[in-house]
């Protein structure tokens, strides 16, 4: 036969009218009638056997049987109470599915995201990265920080970073190069590191090097890596020059882990933006993680909402494997 257990309601009853040693200032708290108070507390004596309250001159007391039994019931209450709020915690949690490049996400997203989490502690973000462009046309993310033109189909997207792009080095490189009198001069001291998957795909170099040398350059010598993230990596250990786009190596030159030898920065035609789905760019997680972004990474706050219809154009990164040109649409 199962215990008897009393009522909730009967608990509460009881353990309101012990701390105000009043049924009606129980009543009012619990927002019952005195008679409600009252019936609970009869219901309670009769099936517990015992007397609860005695009454002398007016005044409610707790018999010495309801004393000992009111810690249990406090305890009990308080379990309950701390696991309920806990519950109803987990429930209200929001999960937030945020798609980047890995480049993006170990230099600019990871360091920043401690501040969203201060700022949103019941949010937990998922950050999946991806260095393929297929990745971003799927819907299974809430948003994603896109680098490319700001114009997708049905995608509404923000701009957060404009971009340029120069070579950078480790500080012991630069000092190993000594002084040159030239860009060519000195670029034939360094080894250049090149971003490259196969032929059909081009890193920044060519597009720097028209716009900043006219002649000839010959490097001394290659090392070439898959993403930009190794390339990166590669350079701030001393492997070499490579070319860095703001705002990727932003936090690296202002440490000092990265310099700038030359002073020719070329702007770029495209931007990071944090973007998402038009059915998904409302939702109240992503408007927060929105105007976050905007906030924290941003540098400018241009916004681009892009319809239905219109065709994505074709961007590449270097973040992506370099598949073919044709996987490099709508980054």
């Amino acid at each position: 036969m199962r215990p008897y257990i009393p009522s909730l309601q009967s608990l509460l009853a009881f353990e309101a009218a012990s701390r105000h040693l009043s049924f009606t200032r129980a009543a009012q708290e619990l927002e019952l009638t005195q008679t409600a108070i009252s019936h609970q507390i009869k219901t309670l004596e009769e099936r517990l056997g015992i007397k609860l309250f005695t009454r002398r001159r007016n005044l409610l007391a707790l018999t010495p049987a309801a004393r000992e039994y009111l810690q249990s019931v406090h305890e009990a209450i308080n379990l309950l109470s701390r696991a309920t709020a806990q519950a109803r915690k987990k429930k209200s949690n929001t999960v937030l599915t945020v798609t980047c490049l890995p480049t993006y996400a170990v230099q600019c997203l990871i360091p920043a995201l401690p501040d969203f989490q201060r700022a949103y502690p019941d949010i937990t973000v998922h950050v999946a990265t991806s260095a393929t462009f297929d990745e971003f046309e799927r819907n299974s993310y809430d948003v994603a920080i896109r680098y490319g033109s700001g114009r997708w189909a049905s995608v509404r997207a923000d701009r957060l970073h404009g971009e340029e792009f120069f070579p950078v080095c480790a500080p012991s490189v630069l000092q190993e190069a000594g002084e040159f009198a030239s860009i060519a001069e000195g670029l034939s001291r360094f080894r250049q590191i090149r971003t490259y998957f196969y032929s059909m795909y081009q890193d920044d170099w060519p597009a720097w090097l028209e716009a900043a040398v006219h002649e000839p350059v010959e490097f001394a010598g290659e090392a070439v890596f898959h993403l930009q993230l190794t390339s990166l990596a590669a350079a701030v250990h001393g492997v070499g020059l490579v070319i860095g786009r703001t705002p990727l190596i932003d936090a690296d030159l202002a440490s000092g882990r990265l310099v700038e030898p030359f002073k020719v920065r070329v702007p770029s035609n495209s931007a990071y933006y944090v973007a998402s789905r038009i059915d998904k760019a409302k939702l109240k997680k992503v408007e927060l993680f929105r105007e976050w972004a905007l906030g924290t990474l941003g540098g400018d706050t241009s916004g681009i909402d892009t319809g239905a219809g219109q065709a994505a154009p074709s961007v590449t990164s270097l973040d992506q494997p370099a598949g073919s040109c044709a996987s490099a649409v709508a980054h």
